[in-house]
């Protein structure tokens, strides 16, 4: 049973200024009144540029009375693609749980929203009648935002009360991302030829930045040719040359007023379920009310008064705050080589904590099930009836889960993790680990002082070491497996004599039943077809006994180069095949250039009167490339043919 009231909110992304600052209001309001936050990232909903955003979703599931006492969900970031309505509905689906909507406003979902009218009016009305603006152009969104298209309103009202007629081809979408915004506003450079207004007002400040981009690489001058505008008041909206002016939103605000409304409700006190939070213009020297010799950040409010920028925010904007997260991004780039060695799940469990615990992290737990979730798009995730406790640890309570001790099991359809396993879930990240189109599990963890898009990282080398492994483990298990079928099968000799290495006949059987697992399990993966270079000539030169010698030099280069758990064949004479689950054309080329410089290692030192060297040809199996071997070897035979082509400069004539 809790003893603290537990309140969930759904974000986006967690490495966004926005959370951040939407985490901070309700956080604030809960510590005070002793209740515990859960934060939830779900990505962005409906993504279509996403193959596989939508696993991020999953662990909304846990959102139910079971696991939390009521829920905040910060609507207003994924209006981009999906509507208002669908968005109702999916809220509604939590129901019987408190919900309180923040960004968009329901009528019948207590909302806390932003009122914005009266500050973009203020702030269109200032660059009218104090900096002397008459021809604009508006940068904005398509699709169905109730805040953007409020901000939209309140623009055209002020123009129209100043009766200036705004220019439709004037209205450019820039999508409220930078690199959207900066496609559009080049297109727009592109096509009439010059910037063809005086101010530009952009409906949220990453759009804003990306005009003052644009326009500064065509020495456009700011303000004096260009006024530029924008809108939520981000931390680098007062650490930039110009400074930008913008609406500060309250952010904070509207999340604490989320909170204080949620606890009401689940308390059962009489209270009205709409609130509108007001927000205000910053002017500063994108306007021409800040000189810019000015460096301190700081703005002009409505009624002329002086705002300071936060010190803390411009530190954190600053030159240590961008070496801090760069030596981390170093660490994990470091910490994620390590990981991608060939480790068991076993092995990644005694080492996993420790990871963790070098990013500052205080607590966690990851949740693994039995056996990965193969899915496609989904509104709600359905758990499996059975997931364990991978590792945990919380260092504020000395409790570790050594590698050692028992899988802790239970059902996550009726509860995040077994009851009281953690004292405190206050300030804890659930976030779910995926790969492609499997789903894992999910971690819970605490973050430390580190950057939030560290932590974003994090989570995703997890998941792609947590795939690695599970991939080695059963590629392992199936060796294990595969090498006791051999036992039974030996009577028919499934090994190449000469190099001890599978011979045609095996390598199709093994190869087949490696095929048909990774087809059930949507594993992908490489057939390779090779041969030794100018073997006929070492022989002719040579004699058969070097052209022997070199068939068995080069198969033990092969075993040397590719994983134990990879099925490594002679098919005949001079030609080898190889089946690699899980390997990519990217690492395939690496496995190439190692295996070179084996073989220019053995050329030098082997004493040997040729040169060792082989062409290979590839074959993805997955997807629509299907996962028959004979076909696959075909394909790959097919690509070693270009392979020697181009390797000899002619026309090879040595296959057809």
């Amino acid at each position: 049973m809790r003893l603290r009231k537990r309140i969930a909110i759904i974000v986006d992304y967690l490495e966004t200024e926005y959370t951040q600052r939407a985490l901070e209001g309700a956080q604030n309001f809960l510590k005070k009144h002793n209740a515990e936050l859960v934060v939830f990232p779900i990505g962005t909903m409906n993504a279509v540029n996403f193959n596989y955003e939508y696993q991020n979703l999953a662990v909304a599931s846990h959102i139910n009375s079971n696991n939390v006492d009521g829920m905040i969900f910060l609507t207003c970031t994924q209006l981009n693609n999906v509507s208002t309505e669908y968005l109702r509905m999916y809220l509604k689906s939590f129901s019987p749980l408190p919900v309180v909507s923040v960004g968009c406003e329901f009528e019948d979902i207590p909302s806390i929203t932003i009122s914005c009218k009266r500050s973009m009016c203020q702030l269109v009305e200032h660059l009218i009648l104090t900096h002397k603006k008459k021809n604009f152009a508006l940068m904005t969104l398509e699709g169905e935002s109730q805040e953007a298209q409020e901000r939209e309103n309140a623009f055209r009202q002020t123009l129209k009360k100043y009766k200036i007629e705004f220019d439709e081809s004037k209205k450019i979408y820039g999508g409220f991302t930078y690199d959207t915004a900066t496609s559009a506003i080049r297109e727009y450079r592109e096509r009439k030829g010059k910037f063809d207004f005086e101010a530009i007002v952009a409906l949220n400040d990453e759009m804003a930045f990306a005009c003052l981009d644009v326009l500064k690489m065509y020495d456009v001058k700011i303000p004096q040719e260009v006024t530029v505008t924008g809108f939520d008041d981000e931390i680098r909206a007062a650490c930039i040359t110009p400074s930008l002016t913008s609406i500060n939103q309250n952010v904070e605000k509207q999340t604490e007023a989320a909170a204080k409304l949620l606890c009401k409700i689940i308390n059962g006190e009489n209270t009205s379920i709409k609130k509108a939070i007001s927000s205000y213009p910053i002017f500063r020297q994108t306007c021409g009310c800040i000189s810019p010799k000015d460096t301190t950040g700081v703005g002009i409010g409505v009624k002329g008064n002086k705002i300071e920028a936060s010190v803390k925010n411009i530190m954190d904007f600053g030159l240590n705050k961008w070496y801090a997260n760069r030596n981390n991004f170093i660490q994990i780039i470091q910490q994620y080589s390590t990981l991608q060695a060939e480790i068991t799940l076993d092995t990644l469990r005694q080492r996993i904590n420790s990871d963790l615990i070098s990013y500052g992290i205080t607590a966690a737990a990851i949740c693994l099930f039995e056996s990965p979730v193969l899915t496609e798009r989904f509104d709600f995730f359905k758990f499996p009836d059975k997931t364990y406790i991978f590792s945990a640890f919380d260092k504020q309570n000395n409790f570790i889960l050594s590698h050692n001790e028992e899988k802790i099991y239970f059902d996550p359809k009726s509860k995040i993790l077994p009851d009281d396993f953690f004292s405190s879930m206050d300030g804890m990240y659930v976030c779910s680990l995926f790969n492609n189109s499997l789903i894992y599990g999910y971690i819970i963890y605490r973050p430390g002082d580190y950057d939030s898009s560290i932590y974003s990282m994090v989570c995703k080398m997890i998941s792609s070491s947590i795939a690695n492994a599970v991939t080695f483990s059963q590629a392992k298990n199936k060796l294990k497996k595969l090498e006791k079928d051999y036992n039974k099968i030996c009577a028919v000799s499934v090994t190449d004599e000469l190099t001890g290495l599978l011979n045609r006949r095996g390598f199709i059987s093994i190869s087949s039943r490696i095929l048909e697992t990774a087809m059930n399990s949507g594993q992908s993966g490489l057939v390779l077809f090779g041969d030794i270079d100018g073997l006929k000539k070492i022989n002719d030169t040579h004699g058969h006994a070097a052209g022997d010698r070199a068939i068995k030099n080069e198969a033990a280069l092969l075993k040397k180069t590719f994983r134990s758990s990879d099925a490594i064949a002679r098919l005949g004479g001079d030609e080898f095949a190889i089946l690699a689950a899980g390997l990519n054309q990217e690492n395939f080329s690496k496995l190439k250039e190692r295996l070179q410089v084996y073989c220019d290692e053995y050329n030098k030192n082997s004493g040997e009167p040729f040169t060792l060297s082989i062409s290979i040809g590839s074959a993805p199996f997955g997807g629509q490339s299907g996962y028959d071997i004979n076909s696959l070897l075909e394909y790959a035979d097919s690509v070693l043919y270009k392979e020697k082509q181009k390797k000899y400069g002619f026309k090879f004539k040595g296959r057809k």
